[in-house]
């Protein structure tokens, strides 16, 4: 018997958007409550990295009762969870890198939880919302999606028969019908892994359904051209992420990541630069630098979070074997950028609209103060793909105008509140040099599983060393199996 599947709409921007998706309804699991640890032999550990995933590993290795030291080369913690206050008008903040929190990823609201800290829903419940697609707006609500018809786009008529929500599930069901468990590092085990060698639009295609579909559904996050990411990377993003509703933290997501710095400080050893790690039958050695003075420090284990663009340029990488060197190397990230305007009027409020949109250029725009009684505000653009590429060619200057001119054509009238604004490039951030993991073709059954895996004494975390690329769960979750196996170790 086919399992059954719940339609749920839903307006998160980007993929499959306002509605359109059938999603597959899994139960968040409580991992941590079932794992029942028992302290394992006292391990002395270094920390390569004072991100989400390094935080909660050592958090997680000191309630057992490990020694452990974190080394970040910054001077604060969090990594891609980075939340824009300076720059801007009082009581104003954007974040500029992790920015939705599904209400299913358990991981993470373990520790939201844990802090007390408030939630507001990331999309707004009025006013309407906005798809531009070969130049058109079609407007559609939190309630009531998009008239089909609206959008400029050639399909059969057995799809146009279908009506949205039937496009939104029938192209996929084959894939959801066989997802099993995608939180598995070994997933999937059925036979849709024959399908990790094409694209979205190349897996549409073989199913005999329309380009044009392919780019409705896509719609603010794929361009016109052939992304190559895996169709099994979308069909897992689809199982994880995309069927809770989303919020973000009041006050700015990297309140998470400051509330567990603040309990771990005695643990974190900021501006300390990792050179090289080496390591043999009895423990590892990690060479830092902290200003010009290099130092050698020794520890039974280490946890490397780095993300695998940096650790790429690392030389001691080559001492891995040879599959987990061929996974770190080769392994898709995806280029993003984000673009916080300030304006002294959200004037998109006066035509009924609430500041949000997904393009095709790709793009999402959105307000990230929407729920502020406020006149002035902020509007953002998330840029992406070869058009974050092309902002490592330009300066600031040239950045902003050319996400203002963008957002421009979605809600004319900017130039007229303009008052400033920020971007951020990831790609050009020499902590991260991109934004965050994305399999492409062939690598979620060849490489993903090698990321997991340890050399030695040196273990592996971070989002990309987990199911959930892109989101603060996979590098919680990432860091806790690290955590793990660390304790189980004699």
């Amino acid at each position: 018997m086919k399992k059954q599947y719940s339609r749920r709409q839903f307006l998160q921007m980007g993929a499959l958007a306002s509605g359109l998706t059938m999603v597959h309804p899994l139960q968040a699991l409580s991992i941590h409550d079932k794992w029942n640890l028992k302290k394992g032999k006292t391990q002395k550990v270094l920390i390569l990295g004072a991100g989400m995933s390094g935080m909660s590993a050592a958090m997680e290795l000191l309630n057992l009762g490990h020694e452990v030291t974190l080394l970040e080369g910054q001077m604060r913690a969090g990594g891609r969870v980075q939340t824009l206050r300076a720059s801007l008008a009082s009581g104003l903040y954007a974040d500029l890198g992790a920015a939705r929190i599904p209400e299913d990823h358990e991981w993470t609201m373990k520790y939201v939880n844990k802090y007390g800290l408030q939630l507001h829903p990331f999309n707004p419940l009025q006013d309407d919302y906005l798809h531009v697609m070969g130049g058109k707006k079609i407007r559609y609500t939190h309630t009531q999606a998009a008239d089909l018809r609206q959008y400029p786009i050639n399909l059969s008529e057995k799809e146009w028969a279908m009506g949205l929500e039937e496009l939104g599930s029938k192209p996929l069901a084959e894939l959801l019908d066989n997802l099993g468990d995608p939180r598995q590092m070994d997933w999937p085990q059925t036979d849709i892994a024959e399908y990790d060698g094409l694209s979205f639009k190349g897996y549409l295609a073989k199913k005999g359904f329309s380009k044009d579909l392919a780019n409705l559904l896509m719609i603010g996050w794929e361009e016109k051209g052939e992304m190559s990411m895996s169709v099994l990377e979308l069909i897992r993003e689809l199982g994880l992420s995309f069927g809770a509703p989303r919020n973000k933290i009041v006050g700015g997501n990297d309140l998470l990541p400051t509330k567990m710095a603040e309990e771990l400080s005695d643990h974190i050893r900021y501006g300390t630069k990792v050179v090289n790690v080496a390591q043999n039958d009895h423990g590892v050695t990690v060479t830092v630098e902290k200003g010009e003075a290099q130092k050698v420090l020794t520890a039974d284990r280490v946890i490397c979070t780095f993300p695998l663009t940096v650790l790429r340029k690392m030389d001691f990488v080559k001492s891995f074997s040879a599959p987990k060197q061929k996974a770190i190397n080769a392994f898709t990230y995806w280029d993003l950028s984000r673009t916080v305007m300030q304006v002294d009027d959200r004037y998109w409020k006066k035509e009924g609209l609430n500041g949000f949109a997904a393009t095709d250029q790709p793009s999402e725009i959105w307000d990230p103060n929407y729920e502020s009684s406020e006149k002035r505000g902020l509007i953002a653009a998330y840029i992406k793909n070869a058009d974050s590429q092309l902002f490592k060619t330009m300066g600031d200057r040239e950045r902003l105008d050319f996400s203002a001119q963008h957002v421009n054509t979605v809600f004319p009238g900017l130039f007229d509140h303009l008052e400033g604004g920020y971007t951020k490039c990831w790609s050009e951030d020499p902590w991260a040099l991109g934004a965050h993991a994305l399999a492409d073709k062939n690598q979620i059954t060849t490489l993903l599983p090698e990321l997991v895996k340890p050399e030695g004494r040196i273990h592996f975390a971070g989002e990309h060393a987990s199911a959930y690329h892109g989101w603060i769960q996979g590098a919680i979750e990432s860091g806790n199996r690290a955590a793990k196996e660390i304790n189980g170790f004699e």
